[in-house]
């Protein structure tokens, strides 16, 4: 997919995907066992179709969404504008003015494998960074070869940025086949 440039094609999938955004994470998004106070950075966060649903989660709580896509985060500004908990940015989590510590929580749904292999290792120092100390980091993966990385690969990135493996299963969705459903603890 291009980020930046995307085709009608890809406009018009990510639009379908947005719309049927419930039926594919509502029941996950329970599993995250959210007080609805929390400070939550999500990384990647598309068009805002998981982070609307998330908003949903957080009414007395932060979201600060981040995309390296201008142009899908001015779709998810555009759809949570009336969010005043939500905060969307634009630009590499690596370089922006963010404070240390400020995070409970972490969000990576669907975006570690989309990260060039070679800048995971500094991105996720950068997420640990950002969280505070005992902070969760929820990660949701695909884990097929053609679309997505092996859940041994994401345990180990994930603990050389200092992350603990609180839990985590494969499992599978008829939608998005094999995937890795893990919580981590910064250390």
């Amino acid at each position: 997919m291009s980020f930046e440039r995307p085709t009608f094609r890809e406009r018009v999938g990510v639009r379908l995907e947005a719309a049927f955004a419930g039926v594919l994470v509502d029941g996950y998004l329970r599993t995250l066992d959210l007080n609805g106070d929390e400070r939550l950075l999500e990384l990647g966060c598309g068009v805002g179709a998981l982070t609307k649903r998330l908003a949903r989660l957080l009414p007395n709580g932060r979201i600060t969404a981040i995309d390296t896509s201008e142009y899908w985060a001015a779709v998810a500004r555009r759809r949570l504008r009336r969010r005043g908990w939500v905060t969307v940015l634009t630009g590499d989590v690596r370089t922006l003015d963010l404070e240390p510590g400020a995070f409970d929580a972490a969000l990576l749904h669907f975006v570690l494998h989309d990260i060039p292999a070679s800048e995971r290792p500094s991105v996720l120092a950068t997420l640990a960074h950002l969280l505070m100390s005992g902070g969760t980091l929820y990660l949701r993966e695909p884990t097929r070869p053609s679309h997505g990385m092996p859940t041994e690969e994401i345990r180990e990135v994930l603990s050389a940025a200092g992350f603990e493996e609180i839990r985590g299963s494969e499992t599978r969705s008829r939608l998005a086949g094999p995937m890795f459903d893990a919580r981590f603890r910064r250390g």
